[in-house]
């Protein structure tokens, strides 16, 4: 219940037990407001500390793929170096083939044969 649903039957509860103090029903029914009311502050504090919860755990998550976003960048950047590293160089043959043997042994040792 609302805080402004919850005032208006407060208090017109009120008004009706100063006007008729021995009605027990009267009572109970206030009674059973203020219970009702409580469990329904009770229930949205709760979803509000959930939600909180979920947006820091999103958070972080949004942080930790950030950081390996970087990761993953930093190694493409590396692998890429590592191929324009291996141009031909029709100055020396042997060297483009020894460049060529050495980056097939690296790609067999991470990925493996394919």
């Amino acid at each position: 219940m609302r805080t402004e649903e919850f005032n208006k039957c407060r208090e017109f509860l009120e008004g009706q037990i100063i006007r008729t103090p021995d009605n027990k029903e009267l009572i109970s029914a206030y009674q059973k407001l203020l219970e009702l009311k409580s469990i329904y502050d009770t229930k949205i504090h709760t979803s509000i500390l959930e939600k909180k919860k979920r947006d820091t755990e999103a958070q972080q998550q949004i942080k930790t793929n950030t950081a390996l976003a970087a990761e993953i960048d930093n190694s493409l950047k590396t692998n890429t170096q590592n191929l324009t590293e291996v141009r031909p160089d029709r100055s020396n043959p042997m060297l483009n083939q020894k460049n060529w043997y050495d980056f097939m042994q690296v790609q067999q040792h991470h990925f493996g044969n394919s």
